[in-house]
Protein backbone atom coordinates (compact mmCIF):
# COMPACT_ATOMS: atom_id res chain seq x y z
CA UNK A 1 0.00 0.00 0.00
CA UNK A 2 2.80 2.50 0.93
CA UNK A 3 4.78 2.27 -2.35
CA UNK A 4 1.60 2.85 -4.34
CA UNK A 5 0.72 6.01 -2.40
CA UNK A 6 4.29 7.34 -2.94
CA UNK A 7 3.95 6.69 -6.65
CA UNK A 8 0.64 8.57 -6.70
CA UNK A 9 2.21 11.53 -4.88
CA UNK A 10 4.95 11.97 -7.48
CA UNK A 11 2.44 12.37 -10.29
CA UNK A 12 -0.03 14.48 -8.35
CA UNK A 13 0.89 17.80 -9.95
CA UNK A 14 1.56 16.53 -13.43
CA UNK A 15 -1.53 14.50 -13.95
CA UNK A 16 -4.53 14.90 -11.64
CA UNK A 17 -6.65 12.63 -13.79
CA UNK A 18 -4.08 9.85 -13.49
CA UNK A 19 -4.20 10.15 -9.69
CA UNK A 20 -7.94 9.54 -9.68
CA UNK A 21 -7.57 6.47 -11.86
CA UNK A 22 -4.74 5.07 -9.73
CA UNK A 23 -6.67 5.78 -6.54
CA UNK A 24 -9.70 3.91 -7.86
CA UNK A 25 -7.52 0.96 -8.86
CA UNK A 26 -5.88 0.87 -5.44
CA UNK A 27 -9.28 0.81 -3.77
CA UNK A 28 -10.34 -2.24 -5.73
CA UNK A 29 -6.99 -4.02 -5.52
CA UNK A 30 -6.79 -3.96 -1.74
CA UNK A 31 -7.36 -7.62 -0.75
CA UNK A 32 -10.56 -8.51 1.12
CA UNK A 33 -9.74 -9.78 4.62
CA UNK A 34 -9.72 -13.62 4.84
CA UNK A 35 -12.27 -13.57 7.66
CA UNK A 36 -14.74 -11.76 5.43
CA UNK A 37 -14.32 -14.41 2.71
CA UNK A 38 -14.91 -17.23 5.20
CA UNK A 39 -18.06 -15.60 6.49
CA UNK A 40 -19.56 -15.61 3.00
CA UNK A 41 -18.88 -19.32 2.37
CA UNK A 42 -21.37 -21.88 3.77
CA UNK A 43 -19.86 -24.16 6.43
CA UNK A 44 -18.74 -27.62 5.29
CA UNK A 45 -21.03 -30.44 6.42
CA UNK A 46 -19.48 -33.89 6.84
CA UNK A 47 -21.88 -36.76 6.15
CA UNK A 48 -20.38 -39.82 7.84
CA UNK A 49 -22.07 -43.06 6.77
CA UNK A 50 -21.73 -46.02 9.15
CA UNK A 51 -21.86 -49.52 7.63
CA UNK A 52 -21.26 -52.95 9.16
CA UNK A 53 -20.42 -54.78 5.93
CA UNK A 54 -16.94 -55.21 4.48
CA UNK A 55 -15.62 -52.79 1.81
CA UNK A 56 -16.05 -55.43 -0.92
CA UNK A 57 -19.70 -56.18 -0.12
CA UNK A 58 -22.18 -55.26 -2.86
CA UNK A 59 -24.08 -52.94 -0.52
CA UNK A 60 -20.92 -51.16 0.64
CA UNK A 61 -19.75 -50.64 -2.93
CA UNK A 62 -23.04 -49.01 -3.91
CA UNK A 63 -23.21 -46.80 -0.83
CA UNK A 64 -19.64 -45.70 -1.56
CA UNK A 65 -20.64 -44.69 -5.10
CA UNK A 66 -23.61 -42.80 -3.67
CA UNK A 67 -21.28 -40.98 -1.26
CA UNK A 68 -18.96 -39.97 -4.09
CA UNK A 69 -21.86 -38.54 -6.08
CA UNK A 70 -23.27 -36.70 -3.06
CA UNK A 71 -19.88 -35.09 -2.47
CA UNK A 72 -19.77 -34.06 -6.13
CA UNK A 73 -23.38 -32.85 -6.50
CA UNK A 74 -23.72 -31.18 -3.09
CA UNK A 75 -20.10 -30.11 -2.74
CA UNK A 76 -18.36 -28.14 -1.49
CA UNK A 77 -21.10 -27.68 1.12
CA UNK A 78 -21.50 -31.43 1.84
CA UNK A 79 -18.78 -34.08 1.89
CA UNK A 80 -19.77 -37.74 2.38
CA UNK A 81 -17.47 -40.31 3.99
CA UNK A 82 -18.12 -44.07 4.25
CA UNK A 83 -16.99 -46.13 7.26
CA UNK A 84 -17.40 -49.90 6.63
CA UNK A 85 -16.55 -52.89 8.85
CA UNK A 86 -18.45 -51.38 11.83
CA UNK A 87 -15.55 -48.96 12.30
CA UNK A 88 -17.94 -46.42 13.81
CA UNK A 89 -20.89 -48.46 15.09
CA UNK A 90 -22.40 -51.90 14.80
CA UNK A 91 -25.77 -51.98 13.12
CA UNK A 92 -27.47 -53.08 16.34
CA UNK A 93 -26.56 -49.77 18.00
CA UNK A 94 -26.41 -47.37 15.07
CA UNK A 95 -30.03 -46.13 15.19
CA UNK A 96 -29.39 -44.67 18.64
CA UNK A 97 -26.10 -43.22 17.37
CA UNK A 98 -27.87 -41.41 14.52
CA UNK A 99 -30.64 -40.27 16.85
CA UNK A 100 -28.15 -38.81 19.36
CA UNK A 101 -26.01 -37.07 16.73
CA UNK A 102 -22.95 -39.32 16.99
CA UNK A 103 -23.07 -40.09 13.27
CA UNK A 104 -25.01 -38.51 10.42
CA UNK A 105 -26.18 -41.54 8.43
CA UNK A 106 -26.29 -45.33 8.50
CA UNK A 107 -27.73 -48.17 6.41
CA UNK A 108 -28.48 -50.97 8.90
CA UNK A 109 -30.11 -54.29 8.12
CA UNK A 110 -33.78 -54.73 8.97
CA UNK A 111 -32.93 -57.61 11.32
CA UNK A 112 -30.86 -55.24 13.48
CA UNK A 113 -33.63 -52.68 13.93
CA UNK A 114 -36.44 -54.92 15.19
CA UNK A 115 -35.72 -54.18 18.87
CA UNK A 116 -36.33 -50.48 18.13
CA UNK A 117 -39.19 -50.89 15.67
CA UNK A 118 -41.01 -54.19 16.36
CA UNK A 119 -43.03 -53.87 13.15
CA UNK A 120 -39.88 -54.74 11.18
CA UNK A 121 -40.20 -58.28 12.55
CA UNK A 122 -43.01 -58.64 10.03
CA UNK A 123 -40.38 -59.32 7.34
CA UNK A 124 -39.01 -62.21 9.41
CA UNK A 125 -42.33 -63.98 10.04
CA UNK A 126 -43.09 -67.46 8.65
CA UNK A 127 -45.69 -66.18 6.15
CA UNK A 128 -42.79 -64.71 4.13
CA UNK A 129 -40.71 -67.91 4.29
CA UNK A 130 -39.72 -68.78 0.74
CA UNK A 131 -41.43 -65.74 -0.82
CA UNK A 132 -39.97 -64.04 -3.88
CA UNK A 133 -37.99 -60.81 -4.20
CA UNK A 134 -40.96 -59.13 -5.90
CA UNK A 135 -43.32 -60.07 -3.05
CA UNK A 136 -40.95 -58.63 -0.46
CA UNK A 137 -40.58 -55.42 -2.48
CA UNK A 138 -44.35 -55.15 -2.76
CA UNK A 139 -44.41 -54.75 1.01
CA UNK A 140 -41.26 -52.66 1.56
CA UNK A 141 -42.03 -50.20 -1.27
CA UNK A 142 -45.73 -49.96 -0.51
CA UNK A 143 -48.05 -48.93 2.31
CA UNK A 144 -46.54 -51.40 4.80
CA UNK A 145 -43.03 -50.04 4.32
CA UNK A 146 -44.19 -46.42 4.55
CA UNK A 147 -46.05 -47.06 7.80
CA UNK A 148 -43.00 -48.68 9.35
CA UNK A 149 -40.76 -45.83 8.19
CA UNK A 150 -43.10 -43.20 9.62
CA UNK A 151 -43.09 -44.91 12.98
CA UNK A 152 -39.29 -45.09 13.04
CA UNK A 153 -38.98 -41.44 11.99
CA UNK A 154 -41.34 -40.23 14.70
CA UNK A 155 -39.82 -42.34 17.48
CA UNK A 156 -36.14 -41.68 16.76
CA UNK A 157 -36.07 -38.33 14.93
CA UNK A 158 -34.49 -39.74 11.79
CA UNK A 159 -35.38 -39.50 8.12
CA UNK A 160 -35.55 -42.34 5.60
CA UNK A 161 -34.43 -40.67 2.36
CA UNK A 162 -35.58 -43.35 -0.06
CA UNK A 163 -35.92 -47.00 -1.02
CA UNK A 164 -34.45 -49.84 0.97
CA UNK A 165 -31.48 -51.67 -0.48
CA UNK A 166 -31.42 -55.45 -0.91
CA UNK A 167 -29.12 -58.03 0.52
CA UNK A 168 -30.80 -61.06 -1.03
CA UNK A 169 -32.38 -64.25 0.24
CA UNK A 170 -30.79 -65.72 3.35
CA UNK A 171 -30.21 -69.47 3.58
CA UNK A 172 -28.77 -71.86 6.16
CA UNK A 173 -25.08 -72.75 5.79
CA UNK A 174 -23.35 -75.44 7.86
CA UNK A 175 -19.80 -76.59 8.58
CA UNK A 176 -19.92 -80.37 9.02
CA UNK A 177 -23.50 -81.62 8.78
CA UNK A 178 -25.52 -80.99 5.60
CA UNK A 179 -29.22 -80.13 5.88
CA UNK A 180 -31.57 -81.78 3.39
CA UNK A 181 -34.85 -82.00 5.33
CA UNK A 182 -36.76 -80.59 8.30
CA UNK A 183 -35.47 -83.18 10.75
CA UNK A 184 -31.84 -82.17 10.10
CA UNK A 185 -32.33 -78.86 11.91
CA UNK A 186 -32.73 -80.57 15.26
CA UNK A 187 -29.94 -79.82 17.73
CA UNK A 188 -27.90 -77.56 15.44
CA UNK A 189 -26.27 -74.40 16.84
CA UNK A 190 -27.06 -71.69 14.30
CA UNK A 191 -25.66 -68.17 14.26
CA UNK A 192 -27.98 -65.35 13.21
CA UNK A 193 -26.94 -61.75 12.56
CA UNK A 194 -29.79 -60.43 14.68
CA UNK A 195 -33.54 -60.36 14.96
CA UNK A 196 -35.47 -62.10 17.71
CA UNK A 197 -37.77 -63.53 15.04
CA UNK A 198 -34.81 -65.32 13.45
CA UNK A 199 -33.91 -66.90 16.78
CA UNK A 200 -37.50 -67.98 17.42
CA UNK A 201 -37.89 -69.51 13.94
CA UNK A 202 -34.91 -71.79 14.50
CA UNK A 203 -36.19 -72.69 17.94
CA UNK A 204 -39.43 -73.88 16.32
CA UNK A 205 -37.35 -76.03 13.95
CA UNK A 206 -35.50 -77.61 16.87
CA UNK A 207 -32.22 -75.67 16.58
CA UNK A 208 -30.36 -73.48 19.05
CA UNK A 209 -29.68 -70.00 17.71
CA UNK A 210 -27.33 -67.23 18.80
CA UNK A 211 -27.03 -63.61 17.72
CA UNK A 212 -23.36 -63.01 16.93
CA UNK A 213 -22.17 -59.68 15.45
CA UNK A 214 -20.43 -59.91 12.10
CA UNK A 215 -16.98 -58.79 13.39
CA UNK A 216 -16.97 -61.74 15.85
CA UNK A 217 -18.15 -64.43 13.44
CA UNK A 218 -14.84 -65.72 12.05
CA UNK A 219 -13.45 -66.38 15.52
CA UNK A 220 -16.58 -68.34 16.47
CA UNK A 221 -16.21 -70.43 13.32
CA UNK A 222 -12.56 -71.13 14.07
CA UNK A 223 -13.47 -72.20 17.59
CA UNK A 224 -16.26 -74.44 16.19
CA UNK A 225 -18.66 -72.99 18.74
CA UNK A 226 -21.43 -73.03 16.13
CA UNK A 227 -22.60 -75.59 13.57
CA UNK A 228 -23.84 -73.15 10.97
CA UNK A 229 -25.23 -69.74 10.23
CA UNK A 230 -28.09 -67.91 8.58
CA UNK A 231 -26.66 -65.65 5.88
CA UNK A 232 -26.51 -65.01 2.13
CA UNK A 233 -24.14 -66.20 -0.56
CA UNK A 234 -22.83 -62.67 -1.06
CA UNK A 235 -22.13 -62.11 2.64
CA UNK A 236 -20.41 -65.49 2.74
CA UNK A 237 -18.29 -64.50 -0.28
CA UNK A 238 -17.37 -61.07 1.12
CA UNK A 239 -15.41 -62.80 3.92
CA UNK A 240 -14.60 -66.03 2.03
CA UNK A 241 -16.19 -68.06 4.81
CA UNK A 242 -15.47 -71.29 2.93
CA UNK A 243 -11.91 -70.73 4.20
CA UNK A 244 -13.30 -70.92 7.72
CA UNK A 245 -15.13 -74.22 7.43
CA UNK A 246 -18.46 -73.48 5.73
CA UNK A 247 -19.18 -76.41 3.41
CA UNK A 248 -22.94 -76.86 2.95
CA UNK A 249 -25.89 -74.68 1.90
CA UNK A 250 -29.58 -75.43 2.40
CA UNK A 251 -31.19 -73.04 -0.09
CA UNK A 252 -34.58 -72.46 1.48
CA UNK A 253 -35.05 -68.66 1.22
CA UNK A 254 -35.50 -68.34 4.98
CA UNK A 255 -36.21 -64.62 4.68
CA UNK A 256 -35.28 -61.62 2.53
CA UNK A 257 -32.98 -59.22 4.41
CA UNK A 258 -32.90 -55.57 3.35
CA UNK A 259 -31.12 -52.38 4.43
CA UNK A 260 -32.87 -49.17 5.49
CA UNK A 261 -31.13 -45.81 4.94
CA UNK A 262 -31.49 -43.48 7.94
CA UNK A 263 -30.31 -39.88 8.28
CA UNK A 264 -30.37 -37.84 11.47
CA UNK A 265 -33.24 -35.34 11.46
CA UNK A 266 -30.85 -32.75 12.87
CA UNK A 267 -28.59 -33.16 9.80
CA UNK A 268 -31.47 -33.42 7.34
CA UNK A 269 -32.98 -30.11 8.46
CA UNK A 270 -29.68 -28.30 7.90
CA UNK A 271 -29.89 -29.13 4.20
CA UNK A 272 -31.75 -26.82 1.85
CA UNK A 273 -34.89 -28.06 0.11
CA UNK A 274 -32.94 -28.31 -3.13
CA UNK A 275 -30.21 -30.36 -1.43
CA UNK A 276 -32.75 -32.74 0.12
CA UNK A 277 -34.39 -33.31 -3.25
CA UNK A 278 -31.02 -34.03 -4.86
CA UNK A 279 -30.07 -36.33 -1.96
CA UNK A 280 -33.28 -38.37 -2.31
CA UNK A 281 -32.97 -38.57 -6.08
CA UNK A 282 -29.38 -39.79 -5.84
CA UNK A 283 -30.21 -42.36 -3.18
CA UNK A 284 -33.17 -43.84 -5.06
CA UNK A 285 -31.15 -44.09 -8.27
CA UNK A 286 -28.37 -45.96 -6.48
CA UNK A 287 -30.85 -48.14 -4.55
CA UNK A 288 -32.48 -49.29 -7.79
CA UNK A 289 -29.10 -50.08 -9.28
CA UNK A 290 -27.98 -51.81 -6.08
CA UNK A 291 -31.03 -54.09 -6.09
CA UNK A 292 -30.13 -55.44 -9.51
CA UNK A 293 -26.46 -55.74 -8.60
CA UNK A 294 -27.38 -57.54 -5.36
CA UNK A 295 -29.33 -60.14 -7.31
CA UNK A 296 -26.42 -60.68 -9.70
CA UNK A 297 -23.93 -60.71 -6.82
CA UNK A 298 -25.84 -63.50 -5.06
CA UNK A 299 -25.73 -65.68 -8.17
CA UNK A 300 -22.03 -65.02 -8.71
CA UNK A 301 -21.27 -65.64 -5.03
CA UNK A 302 -23.14 -68.95 -5.19
CA UNK A 303 -20.93 -70.04 -8.08
CA UNK A 304 -17.82 -69.03 -6.13
CA UNK A 305 -19.04 -71.07 -3.15
CA UNK A 306 -19.44 -74.12 -5.37
CA UNK A 307 -16.02 -73.55 -6.96
CA UNK A 308 -14.53 -73.52 -3.46
CA UNK A 309 -15.89 -77.00 -2.68
CA UNK A 310 -19.22 -75.80 -1.35
CA UNK A 311 -22.22 -78.14 -1.63
CA UNK A 312 -25.66 -76.67 -2.36
CA UNK A 313 -28.90 -78.52 -1.63
CA UNK A 314 -32.06 -77.07 -3.20
CA UNK A 315 -35.05 -78.61 -1.38
CA UNK A 316 -38.12 -79.69 -3.31
CA UNK A 317 -41.32 -77.68 -2.99
CA UNK A 318 -42.99 -80.32 -0.83
CA UNK A 319 -40.13 -80.14 1.69
CA UNK A 320 -40.33 -76.33 1.82
CA UNK A 321 -44.11 -76.54 2.26
CA UNK A 322 -43.56 -78.95 5.15
CA UNK A 323 -41.17 -76.53 6.88
CA UNK A 324 -43.47 -73.55 6.26
CA UNK A 325 -46.42 -75.46 7.71
CA UNK A 326 -44.49 -76.16 10.92
CA UNK A 327 -43.43 -72.52 11.19
CA UNK A 328 -46.90 -71.14 10.43
CA UNK A 329 -48.42 -73.03 13.36
CA UNK A 330 -46.38 -70.78 15.65
CA UNK A 331 -46.91 -67.49 13.79
CA UNK A 332 -49.74 -66.21 16.05
CA UNK A 333 -47.52 -66.79 19.08
CA UNK A 334 -44.57 -65.11 17.33
CA UNK A 335 -46.69 -62.04 16.56
CA UNK A 336 -47.60 -61.80 20.23
CA UNK A 337 -44.05 -62.33 21.52
CA UNK A 338 -42.54 -59.88 19.04
CA UNK A 339 -45.21 -57.24 19.74
CA UNK A 340 -46.13 -56.81 16.08
CA UNK A 341 -49.40 -55.10 15.21
CA UNK A 342 -51.63 -58.01 14.18
CA UNK A 343 -53.60 -55.71 11.89
CA UNK A 344 -50.40 -54.80 10.04
CA UNK A 345 -49.60 -58.49 9.47
CA UNK A 346 -53.11 -59.15 8.18
CA UNK A 347 -52.85 -56.16 5.83
CA UNK A 348 -49.48 -57.42 4.55
CA UNK A 349 -50.92 -60.89 3.93
CA UNK A 350 -53.78 -59.35 1.92
CA UNK A 351 -51.31 -57.37 -0.20
CA UNK A 352 -49.61 -60.63 -1.17
CA UNK A 353 -52.84 -62.26 -2.29
CA UNK A 354 -53.04 -62.91 -6.07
Amino acid sequence: MYPIMLFVGIYYVKNFTFIIIIHVLVTFLVPVPLTAQIEKEPPLKILRISLENTPTHVMTRNVSRFAEEVSYRLGPRVKAEVYPDARLFRDREVLNAVHSGKVEMAVPGTWNLESYVPELNLFLLPFLYGKSVAENHRLSDGTIGRRIQQRMESLYEVRVPGKWMDLGHAHVFTLRKPITKLEDFKGLRIRVAGGKANELRFSILGSYSFTIPWPELVERLRSQLIDGLLTTYETLRSAELWNHGIRYAFEDNQYFPMYIPIVGKWFWEELTEEERTAFQSLWNAHAEKQRQEALEAQLQAKEMFIQNKGNVFEPAKNELDKIREVLMRSQPDLIRQLKIDRGLVEEAARELEP
